[in-house]
């Protein structure tokens, strides 16, 4: 279903583009004579098919990139319907001289929403603590957990761990942490910066947590502490 849509929408996407079909445009194909006489129809064409095109992007973004992809999607609809919207107005025959509260509003509206999207998008954190008794693993917008020694069965450095999918919690391009689900292991408790090039997994009486460090070097230094540890 996801691939029909992102088809139609190319396709109608490039017809405006190349200024053609405006029939398909809302509000203009049932305006009547005089209405359309404001516009240069040429030109509104084209400015909904970039608007249009962005939206499209962001619907082949969800189809590559999971969650990831939702957050490049609900983007790329602001950015397309706010380039619809505020750039039909420069479409007219008679140029804007001014833009009204309204228009500005918009504007202003679609950044702030934007910049929220990626600020969600490209931050996060992740922290490991070791404490006296216990690991204290935590991440932003998830819960935290706490890993008691006595209750470590085993642990494992591996760089070929697939994490799966996401359950409950976060996956965007900073990190992966929450409740997430694979083959290997079922649901488990993920702690990660994205695309880790390593992880360490550890097996409790509990269930399994995973976790990772920014870099390759850091995570086996993980490894190596909680080695010491459990001897």
């Amino acid at each position: 279903m996801g691939i029909i849509l992102f088809i139609i929408f190319l396709i109608v996407s490039l017809l405006l583009l190349m200024g053609k079909g405006s029939f398909l445009i809302a509000g203009y194909n049932t305006a009547s004579a005089k209405e359309k006489a404001q516009y240069n129809e040429k030109k509104l064409c084209r400015i909904v098919g970039v608007g249009l095109l962005i939206v499209t992007l962001g619907i082949g973004s969800l189809m590559i990139f999971d969650s990831l992809g939702l957050y490049l999607m609900i983007g790329s609809f602001l950015i397309g319907i706010a380039i619809i919207l505020i750039g039909s107005k420069f479409a007219t025959i008679v140029p804007v001289k001014k833009l009204n509260r309204s228009l500005i509003g918009s504007m202003i509206a679609v950044l702030l929403i934007s910049g929220l999207i990626c600020f969600v998008m490209f931050t996060g954190n992740i922290q490991i603590e070791y404490q006296s008794t216990s690991l204290h693993l935590s991440g932003s917008l998830v819960s935290d957990s706490q890993v008691n020694y006595e209750d470590i069965v085993q642990i494992e450095y591996r760089e070929d761990f697939d994490v799966g999918r996401k359950k409950n919690g976060v996956n965007n391009a900073k990190i992966e942490a929450g409740r997430y689900e694979n083959d290997e292991l079922g649901t488990y408790r993920l702690y990660s910066y994205t695309n880790s090039p390593a992880y360490v997994l550890i097996e409790t009486k509990e269930g399994w947590y995973v976790i990772s460090d920014q870099t390759e070097k850091q995570t086996f230094k993980h490894y190596q502490k909680l080695q010491s540890i459990l001897k």
